[in-house]
């Protein structure tokens, strides 16, 4: 499916957040329905900031052995697109192996990674789901939209979830780890079939708030 994020700023906001350096942020919950811990996309605010993504995802994997606020994921390796009910393999030649499936693939939905890579080489890597988007017409390349820590010889799954977080901050950009949201949150869930959402800039509050224009 393609969603449509339309975030709407007053030209008398504009501004005010320009030169504040605040950009408008987006990120998604965990798998797990927890609160993001991965800046998916950061940009900066104009009066029309239309986003539109496919409910399509790749897998990366980072060298990061620990998810440290603040920090930017790099990766190293990736698959995109990659096929949900099915498990990759990351192992010693660095690159994933895949899809494959057999009695321990996921259900559909699901993305699973085993982390194949000795010890030796490595103790833990970072491994995760990425996701392209469009802002204002404008394709960017595929960043993080969660992250976890995955020691060698153990596995993870990630089911990806369609709501999002929007909020304004200065502090960190698209990939970047964050262990709270630093700001003040908009959740948006894309349920029933909906698949556009229109919010508003809201400066007595902070938020993007919904509207009908």
């Amino acid at each position: 499916m393609n969603y449509e994020l339309d975030l709407l700023i007053d030209k008398s906001d504009l501004p005010v957040l320009r030169g504040a350096g605040l950009n408008i942020t987006i990120a998604k919950p965990q798998s797990n329905g927890g609160t993001p811990n991965t800046v998916w996309l950061a940009f900066d605010p104009f009066e029309g900031n239309m986003v539109q993504w496919e409910e399509t995802y790749g897998i990366y994997a980072s060298s990061l052995q620990t998810l440290d606020h603040g920090t930017s994921i790099q990766t190293i390796s990736e698959v995109l697109p990659a096929g949900d009910g099915a498990s990759y393999d990351f192992d010693n030649s660095g690159t994933f192996q895949g899809p494959l499936t057999g009695p321990d693939s996921p259900g559909p939905g699901i993305f699973k990674i085993n982390n194949k890579m000795p010890y030796a080489q490595h103790k833990t890597l970072t491994f995760g789901l990425e996701q392209r988007a469009t802002i204002r017409g404008n394709s960017v390349e595929p960043s993080p939209v969660n992250a976890a820590v995955v020691p060698s010889m153990y596995h993870a799954t990630f089911e990806p979830i369609t709501t999002v977080y929007i909020w304004m901050q200065a502090e960190y950009k698209s990939g970047t780890v964050i262990t709270a949201v630093n700001g003040n949150p908009t959740i948006v869930s894309f349920m029933g079939g909906t698949t556009r959402k229109a919010l508003a800039y809201d400066p007595n509050s902070g938020q993007f708030v919904p509207t009908n224009g």
